[in-house]
């Protein structure tokens, strides 16, 4: 090898090095930095071209040095940190959230979201964040939540799900009760809802429960005659059904749709009437004693937003100041063939390429992309240890460059002094 090419070499070491160095550098500030990826370079040999057969540069097969090939990134994924802020998402599989233009979304993990002032859910950098108004789940594009529906619905169908006790005495509803004690006290068991008419008022219906016979039940829904213009304390009948159990403690499945109190109260307020219907073919009839396990019922009381809330699988409702949750959106989420094909763009943003494979675009939990986790971040994976150790041995390599380089140098001069 010719000293010209021992300092070309020595060179290229120095430049390779001091870019991973460089690289180690970048790790370590952003080991804080909210769903950072690691970056790992990687170096590939530089061989020496021979001009003629005659008359070569170097012997055959000695290289001319290293260059760092690519920088590529580490996209495991980094530790989930709670934070308790609404807002604040992460992501559990390998998908991204979806920033930007509907027609060529951009990639993030980073889940530091806000409402910006024109009422959309944004990135802390202005991006506007993707998604699906409302219910849709086709229609692509940016997630508003300054325009959730927070007016009141009235309540339509009740679905409640529980237990009757096998063990029961057997009681006959009361002809007419001259009020809820005398309910109470043949009844098997009671339980109350609420019920919201078209203005956003709540009524409380009761529903009691008499074992008439063996496997058979009435349930009678009641509510106070205050709320229906009759007197105060007394109970009005709005409707009642019968349930019929099997052997096994069961409604058969052929009947649990026909198993429904239905009612049309006129409410004294004068809001309209709404018919309302209460299911409860989903009730068993096992020991153990009575109870409600779980009510599902469509209405709901007028109401002002207090906060978000994300499930696992992306939706994001508003939460009233009711209780009740209304439905904004659902985030969208995309995968990509190959995410080390991915373009980093800076701001922890990534822009697909040819090389990364084409976007694949849907919903949490659904084709490994994944769950979301609310009120989290993913932090860094920048493992600061690893970093350190691969500092000094690039440190090492960029010395020992640097001596070979010296020493080459005065060689050179040494061989240029003989000449003299």
């Amino acid at each position: 090898m010719r000293l010209e090419s021992a300092l070309r070499t020595s060179q290229e070491g120095i430049t390779a090095h001091g870019q991973a160095i460089a690289v180690i550098g970048d790790n370590i500030s952003n080991a804080s930095t909210t769903a950072f990826k690691e970056q790992r370079a990687e170096f590939d040999d530089l061989l020496s071209q021979r001009q003629n057969d005659k008359n070569s540069e170097v012997v055959a097969g000695v290289g001319n040095g290293v260059e760092v090939a690519r920088v590529r990134l580490n996209f495991e994924n980094g530790p989930i940190n709670d934070t308790g802020r609404d807002l604040d998402l992460a992501l559990t599989g390998n998908g991204f959230f979806l920033v930007g233009d509907p027609a060529a979304p951009k990639l993030t993990r980073v889940g530091t979201f806000q409402v910006s002032s024109d009422g959309f859910l944004t990135t802390s950098n202005g991006l506007q964040v993707l998604g699906y108004s409302g219910t849709d789940t086709t229609t692509l594009g940016p997630i508003r939540l300054d325009q959730l529906d927070t007016k009141a619905q009235p309540t339509g169908l009740i679905e409640i799900f529980g237990n009757l006790d096998a063990a029961a005495r057997l009681s006959n509803p009361p002809a007419n009760p001259v009020d809820f004690r005398a309910l109470s006290n043949e009844a098997s068991f009671v339980s109350t809802h609420n019920v919201f008419d078209a203005t956003g008022v709540r009524h409380d219906v009761q529903v009691y429960y008499f074992k008439t016979a063996t496997n058979q039940w009435t349930a009678q829904a009641y509510v106070n005659g205050s709320d229906v213009g009759q007197a105060a304390n007394q109970p009005v009948l709005l409707g009642q059904t019968n349930l019929q159990f099997n052997e096994l403690g069961q409604i058969n499945d052929a009947e649990r749709a026909q198993v429904v109190i239905n009612m049309n109260p006129t409410w004294a307020n004068g809001a309209g009437g709404t018919p309302v219907t209460i299911s409860l073919g989903s009730f068993s009839q096992f020991a153990g004693g009575p109870r409600v396990t779980n009510t599902r019922q469509d209405g709901r009381g007028n109401g002002d937003v207090l906060g978000f809330q994300v499930e696992p699988d992306g939706k994001v409702f508003g939460i009233l100041n009711t209780g009740d949750r209304v439905q904004a959106g659902t985030l969208a989420v995309g995968t990509v063939p190959n995410r080390d094909g991915l373009e980093r763009q800076g701001d922890s943003v990534f822009a697909v390429t040819s090389d990364s494979g084409a976007l694949a675009i849907g919903t949490a939990q659904v084709g490994g992309r994944g769950g979301v986790q609310g009120q989290a971040l993913e932090g860094s994976n920048v493992d600061l240890s690893g970093q350190f150790v691969d500092m000094i041995v690039y440190q090492r390599g960029y010395q020992a460059s640097s001596q070979v380089f010296s020493t080459a140098s005065d060689l050179l001069k040494n061989t240029i002094a003989l000449i003299r």
